[in-house]
């Protein structure tokens, strides 16, 4: 029986330059690991807190409270506890806290802990990470990679351009195997620089390396993406389709929701319609919280309307906590659901919301944030739990080595 015998964290930075933090555990039987934490730019209210400095250092962005809190209140308290109880190293670790929303500690913190435990446990058990994890699962889920979802296109919070929309997305057909996904992804990844550089639009990238043009409006990233998956050989709406991330928390003002498609505001009846409307254009495989957080009643209409024949996904709206889902589940305004193991804090906390996720029915999207680092954690995390999509962000840049651990796992799974 391995048992912790040190626990050490540090601060590090991450894809925005931004500090995170990194924990490191060693055992007893020697074994050593060590694993950090992303962060968010568009948040919803409901997520874990995240804790930060505050002060002049790093722009008051820095982590070094978590750290503190780590080798200060958490090591000494974990110390000795046998690695393979991941269960109760997390609930430990949220007693010690004693808050609802982590803020005591910072969620932050605790996760680097609560990951590290996780591919500790792991190697000392001498099992892939993936298949590890699913001892926390219910049923057999067999060799499933989940399917990529490409953010190509980049705007909101994301990115410094004109689009209001968060992210637009290539999503592979469900028939095609990994590595086709991944041929996919990256053929309209390319396919699309060079349609943005023939019409002279920015072929910089934003937040998680999709492109950032500046487009009249939020339909010309659907259009573009559109033309990008015919140029790249590929049958649009038959090999690849399009998703949308609307993240409407960043536009709504008030009663209303203000976004450049027209001078006037949307109500949510105009919304719904403009949603309708884009379905119909676009073939819309996917929009992820086309409402705010607490507009249930935006959210029961576009369910409602359109709920049947696109997946409509809750990411603020839920914030991987049991609660919120259960409000969505009640409400009956979501068929998907995003897990981001950050807006809860622990392992074992956000693989409990997946499972009733997968009881209800609700389809599983595992996602990055989009300020990550090259840990590859959350890859072997979606294998684990038998998440149906991941968002990784484009095939480029930093995100590639998420994408390049699936491979691996797919190799692996084949060799079983």
């Amino acid at each position: 029986m391995a048992k912790i015998k040190h626990i050490d964290s540090r601060e590090i930075l991450d894809s925005r330059g931004n500090p995170t933090i990194e924990t490191e555990i060693t055992l007893t039987d020697g074994i050593v690991e060590r694993s950090s934490v992303p962060s968010g730019s568009s948040k919803g209210t409901y997520e874990a807190f995240e804790l930060r400095d505050g002060q002049d250092r790093y722009n008051g962005m820095g982590v070094l409270r978590a750290v503190a809190n780590v080798n200060k209140i958490i090591a000494p308290k974990l110390q000795g506890m046998d690695v393979l109880d991941q269960q109760k190293i997390d609930r430990a670790m949220i007693e010690i806290d004693g808050t609802q929303n982590k803020s005591k500690l910072g969620a932050n913190g605790i996760l680097s802990v609560s990951q590290s435990v996780a591919k500790a446990g792991a190697k000392t058990s001498l099992l892939p990470l993936p298949l590890y994890l699913r001892q926390f699962v219910s049923g057999s889920l067999g060799k499933k990679i989940p399917i990529p979802m490409f953010n190509l296109i980049e705007g909101g919070k994301h990115a410094a351009n004109t689009l209001d929309f968060q992210e637009f997305l290539v999503v592979p057909a469900s028939s095609k195997s990994y590595s086709q996904s991944l041929e996919l992804g990256v053929s309209v990844y390319q396919s699309l620089k060079k349609v943005l550089f023939e019409r002279s639009e920015n072929t910089s990238v934003a937040d998680e390396g999709g492109f950032a043009p500046n487009l009249d409006i939020n339909q010309n990233g659907l259009a573009i993406t559109k033309e990008a998956i015919e140029r790249s050989g590929f049958s649009f709406s038959l090999d690849a389709f399009i998703g949308l991330d609307v993240a409407a928390n960043s536009f709504r003002a008030g009663k209303v929701y203000k976004i450049k498609d027209r001078a006037i505001p949307y109500d949510q009846d105009d919304l719904v319609e403009l949603y309708r409307t884009l379905l119909s254009d676009y073939s819309l495989l996917y929009i992820e919280d086309p409402f705010a957080e607490d507009d249930w009643e935006g959210w029961k209409k576009i369910y409602s309307a359109i709920g049947d024949k696109t997946l409509i996904v809750g990411d603020d709206l839920v914030t991987t906590n049991p609660y919120r889902l259960q409000l969505a589940l009640d409400n009956k305004v979501v068929g998907g659901v995003i897990i981001k193991p950050n807006q809860i804090g622990t392992i074992t906390e956000a693989i409990a919301v997946s499972e009733i996720a997968r009881y209800t029915g609700l389809k599983i999207i595992v996602s990055h944030r989009s300020g990550e680092t090259m840990d590859t954690f959350i890859a072997d995390f979606a294998v684990g739990i038998g998440a149906d999509y991941v968002k990784f962000g484009a095939p480029a840049r930093e995100r590639v080595s998420k994408y390049n651990r699936l491979s691996e796992i797919e190799t692996d799974f084949q060799n079983l």
